[in-house]
């Protein structure tokens, strides 16, 4: 049997985007080290190669511990996938974590679909790991919070918002109430939307009861200490006299501005002003806060992407292959 190369139009859309976001990852991390070549050469050379492999195994570290709570997630939905393809799966949607909100890493819903996992699903658990990293942010926060008045109302903003979010999506009047429009509605443009959305807050409600809510919280929290480690890491080489739980609270609060910012990339913009301004309040001068914060998200943001795309291409290997062995 002979194989047709041509491939779907949703897959060479698909490639496309990996493509694209391969592109801006190396763009960014180019203009990065073209800002301070001498300065950012002079930092790689402190942190050494041990230095900065630590620096990317913490980053690795928070991705393990993110699959673990996204396994458990859909295990808690009722849905098991082999654990080698699901992690690429779920690596995949790094590729599209520079996106407004980080919403382009509901890219992996579109492998998942494929066992059966329904985009209400995996929607859900999308929407409660973002939840619970906020509510995580923000304790996180606290630690810097606590010295920089200026930066409470917005860690204070963010509680009360996720909160409300929280007690929302965990109650089920909304999803019931969503139900029922839909239920009622004879046009099919309001009844689909509503019933996709009632489902996907139902299946968060199950995500969210507080034995499970409790776990995801406690993995978000160590997981994003971790990139706050490799922020104090990078810190250190580069003579910054910060404690580590400073650091936490530095890379916490630039997270949640770049949260504030949800219209932009990955917050990119947000998250660059507020890490270099708090690091220069830690007696630092902008020219080195300036490096430590594109170090550090070139060791998180734009690590996860490449890493996201690299998983990405293995993905759609796996895809192409499958149906030449088909047709074989």
């Amino acid at each position: 049997m002979t194989f047709n190369a041509k491939l779907p139009t949703y897959l060479s859309k698909r490639r496309l985007l990996i493509l694209l976001a391969l592109l801006a990852a190396l763009a960014y991390v180019g203009a990065a080290l073209a800002t301070d070549a001498a300065k950012t050469r002079e930092a790689l050379l402190q942190l050494g190669w041990t230095g900065s492999l630590l620096v990317l195994s913490l980053s690795a570290l928070n991705y393990l511990l993110r699959f673990f709570r996204w396994q458990r997630f859909l295990t808690k939905l009722g849905r098991t996938l082999p654990t080698g393809l699901h992690f690429l799966y779920y690596l995949s949607g790094f590729a599209f974590t520079a996106s407004p909100a980080k919403a382009g890493e509901a890219f992996r819903s579109s492998h998942l679909r494929e066992h059966g996992v329904a985009y209400s699903e995996s929607l859900a658990a999308l929407f409660s790991e973002r939840l619970l990293d906020l509510v995580a942010m923000c304790l996180l926060a606290s630690f810097i919070a606590i010295e920089y008045v200026t930066y409470r109302p917005l860690v204070a903003g963010v509680s009360v918002v996720a909160l409300v979010m929280l007690g929302m999506a965990s109650h089920p009047y909304l999803s019931d109430k969503l139900r029922s429009i839909s239920d009622s509605s004879r046009h099919r443009l309001v009844r689909m939307p509503l019933a996709t959305l009632a489902d996907l807050l139902r299946s968060s409600r199950r995500l969210l009861q507080p034995r499970t809510a409790a776990f995801g919280l406690i993995i978000g929290m160590l997981s994003w200490s971790a990139e706050g480690l490799g922020l104090f890491l990078i810190c250190q080489s580069l003579h910054v006299s910060v404690t580590a739980s400073t650091a936490i609270g530095i890379y916490a609060m630039a997270s949640l501005a770049g949260c504030a910012a949800f219209f932009m990339p990955a917050g990119i913009g947000g998250t660059e002003i507020v890490m270099t301004s708090l690091l220069m309040g830690q007696h630092t001068s902008l020219r080195t806060a300036v490096i430590a914060t594109l170090l550090c998200r070139i060791a998180t943001l734009w690590f996860a992407v490449l890493i996201g795309v690299a998983a990405s291409v293995l993905v759609e290997i796996q895809t192409t292959i499958r149906p030449i062995r088909s047709a074989s």
